[in-house]
């Protein structure tokens, strides 16, 4: 097949005159060839050299095939992705319009349409390089290779002018820890921040849109306000304000995920980074028509430096992590102790670095108690502490611990037979019991804890976890009786306590009905 130049010639000829057999010696190619384009128009000569092209990618057609038959909604841009991952070339000897053409001739020869997905957007004008980024999340269900399904999660940021992406995979749904640490490694990425951020309204970054005065998670508040980007929070039902990241998202899932079996969280992000800067960024886009990546060159220089300090502050004060039920922390793919009982429910805790001195403190997050203090360890998988299984304190004999306990009450002949029936049924575990009463002075006050004795005593409940029980309700139980004082709520008389109300005589209704009736007349 002739080059367009070569047809171009012929065609110059032919309308100069020249015969087919004095274009041929002119041109210096053979007859047959001047024949086969003499009369050829050039919208047939633009297709033929298109299906010329695509047949360049016969080398694939098998793959093709089976890539189509195993998913019939494959897109044409994925499977060139994948026949450039599967040869390792960053480029094809054919280009991508005429890949498209390949595909669809397979489609109709092997009767494979592609099932069609409508979705309707509005067109939003580009703001200024370095202006905007915009966020999603995202999640698809993949084949691993056990032969299972998995759920996997996207995080993807996208920059509105030039559209460079960055797509972040998990194993877990983001929460608001994992989707600050998602932003960081963006930045890092992009090597700077947009000064405005366009977001959804995800229960991660926002508890409330609150008629304008949004309320963020504490966490994202708390990274907002180090890092200082501006926040956009889109409206529900209006994909048209991020309508960008939307695409990308869609983007991450049907042209790079899709169809991929699953083996690990590491390799899939690996590959996806290999993917954005092998067709994400690089091919150009259908929107701008311009190539992501040469954009960005210029975007770049205006997108706003986050500082080391910014980045540590947000991975070590602004993020906080919950304390698990074994009472661990896990931080950076380490396990970091805490004493035991320091767990309860929603308790979050920082995890504050000290590089001069190559340490961790944990700390809570709400009243800044340090819980434990280890090295800092920097390798991965590692359990980080001292087992701390028995935490009965056995510096002091259990009588001083008795007597200590005992100074810290007004009416010892309150306390006393107390702890006397507690040490009759509970003998072995008297010290434990012990403790648990003395760590209740970090709790509650003196008078609260005295009225809860004086309660279980009247009741038999001899024990300090019951002890703990009836302090709480108590406490509650004045709460009620304080508010329902305070809305002027009357408590019932006396005689209507009882499980029944009073029944009167029908004969004093009837005399009192006699009386009105005189009185009316």
């Amino acid at each position: 097949m002739v080059d367009w130049k070569m047809y171009s010639e012929i065609q110059r000829l032919k309308n100069k005159g020249l015969k087919k057999t004095q274009t041929a010696r002119k041109l210096d190619i053979n007859r047959e060839t001047v024949m086969k384009y003499w009369d050829m128009p050039p919208d047939e000569y633009a297709e033929l050299v298109n299906k010329h092209r695509a047949r360049k990618a016969d080398v694939y057609r098998e793959l093709i095939i089976e890539w189509l038959t195993e998913y019939p909604d494959i897109t044409a841009a994925q499977m060139y992705d994948w026949c450039k991952e599967h040869s390792q070339l960053e480029t094809l000897d054919f280009q991508k319009r005429s890949f498209r053409d390949y595909v669809k001739s397979i489609r109709e020869e092997y009767d494979i349409p592609k099932p069609e997905h409508q979705r309707q957007y509005e067109a939003v004008d580009d703001p200024p390089m370095g202006k905007q980024g915009q966020v999603d999340m995202g999640e698809i269900s993949l084949m691993t290779t056990s032969g299972r399904h998995r759920k996997i999660y996207c995080f993807a940021m996208v920059l509105s002018n030039s559209r460079y992406k960055y797509v972040l995979w998990q194993l877990k749904p983001f929460t608001t820890d994992s989707f600050i640490r998602a932003h960081i490694k963006a930045f890092a990425y992009f090597g700077g921040r947009p000064e405005e951020i366009v977001y959804d309204q995800d229960k991660v970054l926002a508890v409330s849109e609150n008629n304008g005065d949004i309320i963020y998670t504490a966490g994202f508040q708390n990274y907002v306000n180090e890092v200082k980007f501006d926040v956009f929070l889109c409206h529900g039902s209006d994909p048209e304000s991020k309508g960008r990241v939307e695409n990308v998202v869609k983007y991450a899932k049907h042209g790079f995920a899709e169809h991929r079996v699953f083996d690990n969280i590491d390799d899939f992000n690996e590959d996806c980074l290999a993917w954005l800067k092998r067709t994400a960024n690089r091919d150009v886009h259908g929107t701008t028509h311009k190539r992501p990546d040469e954009v960005f060159a210029l975007e770049k220089e205006y997108l706003i430096p986050v500082s080391e300090y910014s980045f540590e502050t947000a991975d070590n004060e602004s993020i906080s992590y919950p304390i698990r039920k074994d009472n661990i922390v896990l931080y950076k793919g380490n396990r970091y102790r805490v004493p035991k009982g320091t767990y309860s429910k929603d308790k979050r805790v920082y995890m504050v670095v000290d590089d001069d001195a190559g340490t961790i403190a944990i700390t809570d997050m709400i009243t800044g108690e340090v819980y434990a203090t280890h090295p800092i360890c920097h390798e991965k998988g590692k359990l980080i502490g001292d087992k701390t299984r028995n935490m009965r304190d056995k510096t002091t004999s259990i009588l001083e611990q008795e007597e200590t306990l005992k100074k810290l009450f007004d009416d010892d002949s309150l306390v006393g037979p107390f702890l006397d029936h507690i040490h009759q049924e509970k003998p072995r575990y008297y010290r434990d019991q012990l403790g648990v009463i003395r760590k209740l002075f970090g709790e509650w006050n003196k008078e609260d804890i005295e009225k809860g004795i004086k309660y279980c005593c009247e009741r038999e409940l001899y024990s300090a976890g019951e002890l703990r029980s009836t302090i709480i309700y108590l406490t509650q139980a004045d709460i009620e009786r304080s508010r329902n004082k305070k809305q002027g709520k009357s408590s019932l008389p006396e005689k209507y306590r009882g499980d029944r109300a009073e029944i009167r005589d029908l004969r004093e209704y009837e005399d009192a009905m006699e009386m009105g009736g005189v009185a009316n007349g």
